[in-house]
């Protein structure tokens, strides 16, 4: 965050007392400039590349500011970048600003204050929601400016990458950990179907949903995972509450998937975390009875140790 306070007076106390509480409270950094009559065209110059740089501003003293054509011209930037700014009018404005204040309050950017501790309160209580909101736009401007679109396909890529600083990168842009391709994939999916288990975890530990079901295949990410064969994320997401009775829309239990798939170590591990072996699949046909039908003796044996209820 990049706090600038603007003022008219090179002397004003509020200008320190703001510093002071911004960085003794939030240890947040803040700069200075001021404005005044007949100022040079140099340093109007400076005070703008500080405007268009800043993410945050306080301007002290919004009465006398009023009274400089330049002050104008400095509040259509802020508005223009969509920042949000605190205004300290000292008093109660006089009639000749009206139209101007009353624009200013009816802007969502811009919110005006009598008294200096209503100021620094706001701030106090929001501040975390703008460093939050800050960190968003920073997040989008830094994909842009790589080239890179923010959306949920884009996204799935870098995750089927396992590219984390992007990962990263698009979650503080404010992309949900629920958002689907748009073939309705859900990002657990993806991670899974490219056994990246780093972001399975990750995607896990920020929300997201651990029964998702994609729409291609209608697996959840469990059934994912035991259809790519990998032991260590079928592991990981029995072990954070995967639901083992889901069929899929094919109608497949995710025994019968197992069982298929030929993975011993993964048909032990579902049974001993409660799936059923002899839910019927669109065939009438039941996991047990499929390890007896092809003569899968290891399962037999595992399947064995889970008689009929």
């Amino acid at each position: 965050m990049n706090w600038l306070i603007i003022v008219s007076n090179p002397n004003d106390e509020n200008a320190q007392l703001v510093q002071d509480f911004l960085s003794g409270k939030f240890g947040a950094e803040s700069s200075k400039v001021l404005l005044y009559p007949n100022i040079s065209r140099e340093e109007l110059f400076d005070v703008c590349n500080k405007v268009l740089v800043a993410s945050h501003f306080i301007i002290l003293d919004s009465e006398r500011l009023h009274k400089l054509n330049d002050y104008n011209f400095i509040l259509g930037l802020i508005r223009g970048r969509q920042c949000p700014a605190f205004i300290f009018e000292g008093r109660p404005y006089i009639r000749r600003y009206e139209s101007l204040e009353k624009e200013l309050r009816g802007s969502s950017y811009f919110t005006c204050f009598s008294h200096l501790n209503e100021l620094t309160n706001l701030i106090e209580k929001n501040f975390e929601k703008y460093r939050r909101d800050d960190e968003q736009k920073n997040a989008l401007a830094s994909l842009f400016a790589n080239g890179i679109p923010f959306t949920s396909d884009c996204f799935a890529q870098y995750i089927a990458k396992d590219n984390t600083e992007i990962c990263e990168t698009f979650f503080k842009a404010g992309m949900l950990m629920n958002a689907r391709t748009s073939n309705g994939i859900p990002l657990l999916c993806i991670a899974t179907r490219n056994d990246c288990i780093s972001k399975v975890k990750w995607l896990l530990e920020n929300g997201a949903d651990i029964d998702a079901i994609s729409s291609d295949r209608g697996y959840s990410p469990v059934m994912d995972a035991v259809w790519r064969k990998n032991f260590d994320i079928t592991k990981y997401l029995i072990s954070k509450g995967a639901d083992l009775s889901f069929v899929s829309s094919d109608g497949q239990p995710i025994l019968v998937l197992a069982v298929g798939n030929g993975n011993v170590d993964i048909v032990k591990i579902l049974l001993e975390n409660g799936a059923d072996p002899d839910i019927k699949d669109s065939m009438g046909m039941s996991a047990r009875e499929y390890a007896l039908l092809f003569k899968k003796k290891p399962m037999i044996e595992l399947m064995e140790k889970f008689p009929k209820k």
